[in-house]
């Protein structure tokens, strides 16, 4: 299903960062899958077009440029279960975007997104391979210009049902980001994982994750950091659903020890028939790409209400992020810590049929570090099923 139409921040330099559904605890606990073979198919298309207005497009302070852009990004998905429940299920999606710049049309683009995953299920055990390719383009946060970027990721996870209440997991992941600018430095963060659930409650569980993780890349030095992260699943009815992954790091680079605090917390809250409620925590230790001998400690908080309408959806938000440059060598760039504040308004409503819809949204948002900046943002669109 194609993401509605939203106005968001270019967060390039610290995408790296984002966890992945399959990285941690969960797996078997949310979705129990029945042995019987079932071999079903189904096929996505739709497209999405719209307009998008930056009232300050490079993000400065003191000259704000403002832009207005146009895009069109079409989806090819493919999944071979989608009602779920056979023992071998196979999931492809690919998503072009076009976008086309009215003042600044040197940076008229194409970005890709391509996503595979492949899931064996037997009676006990399940495995999951998945990859996905990323091309960014867009003003990043922190380096402050407009970036060409890829962020590819890739792993596998393997669980088993060691008792009728005890799932044990293992895994890898790889996480590659790369940019066309020359003086903007990529990085790679490769991790493997082991730990369990215990099922304390058919909807409650609790555990643990040993993560050890190697960051790499081209301005810092080779980093090894160890995880132990405490996990906690636990679900009320269709009302409440709280998914969380925290606990301790410890980072070494050779010349400097850091102990830092890693993990992610997601909960959601429908509290009426038509309110829901979600709120998510992100904290993550990554390379910065803008600075040699320099990591970025970075941490995102955010609150989201939504209500379902009669046709449609109504929903507002807020979103804090605060990036902490941490240097780990003596060339490093001396520069302030970045504080971001957002708010979010969006609206959605299907047009003649459920299979085309109109959605809107508008971004406020206020930054301090580097430089102090404004920008608001109103995105336009038009998205369609066939």
């Amino acid at each position: 299903m194609m993401a509605q139409s939203g106005v968001r921040a270019a967060e390039i330099s610290t995408r790296i960062a984002d966890p992945t559904e399959w990285s941690t605890g969960g797996g078997m606990l949310e979705q129990m899958v029945p042995t019987e073979l079932k071999i079903k198919g189904g096929m996505n298309l739709a497209l999405q077009v719209g307009a998008i207005y930056d009232s300050n497009f490079f993000l400065d302070e003191t000259n704000a440029e403002s832009e207005t852009s146009f895009y069109a990004s079409p989806l090819i998905e493919y999944i071979s279960d989608p009602e779920g429940g056979a023992k071998s299920s196979f999931a492809v999606s690919y998503r072009p975007s076009f976008t086309a710049y009215n003042e600044n049309s040197e940076y008229n683009d194409v970005d890709h997104v391509g996503e595979v995953r492949w899931t064996l299920r037997g009676s006990r055990t399940e495995l999951t391979l998945y990859s996905r390719y990323d091309e960014l383009s867009g003003t990043d946060r922190l380096s402050g210009e407009f970036v060409n970027g890829s962020l590819f990721t890739g792993g596998m996870r393997l669980e088993r049902r060691l008792a009728s209440r005890t799932i044990g997991y293992l895994g890898a992941s790889s996480a590659i980001s790369d940019y066309s600018q020359s003086d903007l430095q990529g990085a790679q963060v490769d991790s493997v994982f082991l730990g369990g659930l215990w099922e304390a409650t058919s909807r409650t569980a609790y555990g643990s994750t040993i993560r050890y993780s190697h960051i790499s890349g081209d301005g810092v030095p080779d980093i090894d950091a160890w995880a132990l992260l405490l996990e906690a699943r636990h679900m009320v009815s269709d009302r409440i659903n709280l998914s969380a992954s925290v606990g301790p790091e410890y980072a070494q680079d050779g010349d400097a020890d850091r102990l830092g605090v890693s993990g992610f917390l997601r909960a959601t809250y429908n509290f009426a028939e038509r309110w829901s409620w979600i709120n998510s925590i992100r904290h993550a230790l990554v390379p910065t790409s803008t600075s040699s001998n320099q990591l970025v400690d970075d941490l995102v908080v955010s609150t989201t209400l939504q209500r379902s309408l009669e046709r449609g959806s109504i929903g507002g938000g807020l979103e804090y992020r605060y990036s902490e440059f941490v240097n780990i060598g003596r060339d490093a760039d001396l520069r302030n810590d970045e504080q971001n504040a957002a708010f979010v308004l969006s609206w959605s409503r299907p047009l003649f049929t459920d299979r085309l819809a109109l959605d809107t949204s508008a971004r406020y948002a206020f930054n301090s570090g580097r430089s102090d900046w404004e920008q608001f943002l109103f995105a336009l669109a038009l998205r369609s099923s066939f």
